[in-house]
């Protein structure tokens, strides 16, 4: 059975795949190296001046890959982005979010979340201090 929109210990999963590009190959490498260890990547690889990743992420947090579509210059330094949300997932069986052992103070892609001005409706990086989730004390965990 594919894995659909699920409910992890704290809330509904969805899957986003993203297809980008930017101005060089070099930055696209930049780009994907920078994003590689966020909580919400699954995927990250280019070809090219092209990104595609592929993101496990709460159901809340839809609005901030709808973001990354619409401002993709501003969140990952892309020129264009085009995000698709898929209805099932035939591997993995469960989607999870990748955890730090411990809480860091700056996300993994050098974002601090505390400074930034959409925090208010944001669940904050997974990774970090700021995330408004209780922590599952493990390297890996649904969200």
């Amino acid at each position: 059975m594919p894995a659909t929109p699920q409910e992890g210990r704290q809330g509904a999963i969805i899957c986003a795949l993203l297809y980008g590009e930017a101005k060089t190959a070099d930055e696209a490498d930049r780009t994907a190296r920078r994003h590689s260890s966020c909580p919400y990547v699954n995927l990250m690889a280019t070809r090219g001046r092209q990104l595609f990743a592929t993101f496990f992420l709460p159901k809340e947090q839809r609005w901030w890959i709808e973001y990354v579509e619409k401002k993709p210059e501003e969140t990952l330094k892309l020129e264009k982005t085009r995000v698709t949300f898929v209805d099932n997932v035939e591997y993995p069986k469960r989607l999870e979010a990748r955890r730090t052992e411990k809480a860091q103070t700056i996300a993994p892609c050098g974002s601090n979340c505390g400074e930034c001005p959409s925090y208010e409706k944001c669940l904050g990086c997974p990774a970090t201090v700021f995330h408004k989730r209780a922590r599952h004390g493990s390297s890996t965990g649904s969200f």
